[in-house]
């Protein structure tokens, strides 16, 4: 039986088709690399962090702010595979929106402690 994935993240699916895109300069694809763990930093950021150290209120408008990020993404490749944005206009956009999703999470200041731990799942069990 397949595992069902756990998150549907439309960033991941976008980052993944830039990487993948026919005739993408290598710089792109290191760009959706970055936006790919930038992506992966954020949803981490929530689960293990963000709900217990941000008001309700405040979190939302976190997570508001990076599905703007993400809406522009979406547009951004929408209008680079219709032929509406050159090449270098979108590398350059690209790195706008990648930068702000890598900016987006905290950087705690000293150590942090590796809670992924409680995000794997013991293949042992079925919930």
């Amino acid at each position: 039986m397949a595992e069902e994935s756990v998150r549907n993240s439309v960033s991941l699916a976008v980052f993944l088709a830039v990487a993948a895109g026919p005739g993408v300069p290598f710089g792109v694809v290191e760009l959706a690399g970055r936006g790919i763990a930038a992506d992966a930093a954020a949803s981490r950021w929530v689960l293990e962090a963000g709900k217990s150290s941000l008001d309700g209120f405040a979190l939302a408008d976190k997570l508001i702010d990076l599905g703007e990020r993400e809406d522009q993404l979406v547009a951004l490749w929408q209008e680079y595979g219709a032929d509406e944005v050159g090449v270098v206009a979108f590398e350059s956009r690209l790195t706008e929106i990648v930068t702000a999703m890598e900016t987006w999470v905290p950087v705690p200041e000293g150590p942090t402690g590796d809670f992924s731990v409680r995000l794997r799942r013991d293949p042992g069990t079925d919930g």
